[in-house]
């Protein structure tokens, strides 16, 4: 038995299902947690692939040598990220001082880490059976590598967005042992998967806005990047209160680029209103499918402007139309 087949034995188990399984019950054991915030009954589902559906569409997601070792760590510290838990104080600090704040964005900058933004985590954006341990969120952007990105769907863009996934998942593990370290309590959140609906929670930060694609749309490399959180409860953080960047709703509303270029037809017109009252433009059960069994798709974002042209050009071209 090669390499590939012997990692791809240890990541699946006899009937093809990943073992994410113990991760997901170790997320949803944080709903018992006394003092966790937990989803609301306007929360949405995420999208775990089921057993049924995974048969029924035949996803059979690629592994390749150069992909493996980043799924691998990416496991590692989703596990870390739920196990760490235990490590906060039971009597932690709440306040940081302006000095200690300075210090901790630039730890956090030294990270690789492209955006930085605050906010408190709105119950509704928590996935169904899903908690978190403090309701004040650090919410992470980490920048993919825009040539790279541009030749998708292919192994090159697909080991782009798993290395960062990986790289994100260490940084936001990293920052919530530095919490610690402080006196503070924390709570990490890997990238992959996660356990709140991040662009939503990065656009209510003021990183930039929702697009119809379902991607945070921003300033710093327009929808090439990936998301995380690292929750606290520090309670003086410098939350946001506004967000200059909702125009890109209005421009994605004449754009469509996304929509016409999406392979499985995924990506709807218009919106697609839930039970919750919440608005999305994505079908996932057409999405998936295509994006496990084509180097996780990302077309979506190859094909946007704002992967081809600098944010502010198209912001100013737009506002002049």
């Amino acid at each position: 038995m090669g390499v590939i087949e012997r990692i791809k034995k240890f990541i699946f188990n006899k009937t093809g299902i990943p073992r994410f399984e113990k991760i997901i019950e170790l997320e949803n054991s944080l709903v018992e947690k006394e003092g966790s915030i937990s989803f609301s009954e306007k929360s949405p589902i995420r999208f775990d692939i089921p057993i049924e559906f995974t048969k029924r569409e035949g996803i059979d997601v690629p592994l390749t040598p150069k992909t493996m070792p980043h799924i691998l760590s990416s496991m590692k510290n989703m596990k870390q990220a739920i196990n760490n838990l235990e490590g906060n104080l039971k009597d932690p600090r709440n306040t940081i001082g302006e000095s200690e704040f300075k210090e901790l964005e630039s730890f956090i900058k030294s990270l690789n880490i492209s955006g930085i933004g605050y906010t408190k985590v709105p119950r509704e954006y928590i996935f169904s059976k899903k908690a978190v341990a403090y309701e004040n969120a650090i919410v992470l952007a980490m920048n993919m590598n825009k040539e790279k990105i541009s030749t998708a769907p292919s192994k090159k863009a697909l080991k782009n967005i798993w290395q960062t996934y990986d790289a994100l998942g260490v940084a936001a593990n990293k920052i919530a042992r530095y919490l610690r370290k402080k006196g503070f309590a924390s709570h990490a959140s890997h990238p992959l998967g996660g356990i709140v609906l991040y662009p939503r929670l990065a656009e209510k930060a003021g990183m930039g806005a929702f697009g119809k694609a379902g991607i945070l749309i921003t300033p710093i490399n327009g929808p090439t990047l990936r998301l995380t959180a690292v929750y606290t409860n520090i309670e003086n953080l410098p939350l946001n209160e506004g967000n200059e960047h909702l125009w890109v709703r209005d421009f994605c509303e004449q754009c469509n680029k996304c929509i016409k270029a999406c392979p499985p037809g995924a990506i709807y017109e218009e919106a697609i209103e839930h039970d919750s009252g919440r608005v999305t433009h994505i079908d996932n059960e057409k999405c998936f499918p295509y994006f496990g069994n084509n180097f996780a798709c990302t077309i979506c974002i190859r094909v946007c402007p704002f992967q081809m042209t600098r944010y502010d050009k198209v912001k100013k071209s737009f506002e002049k139309k």
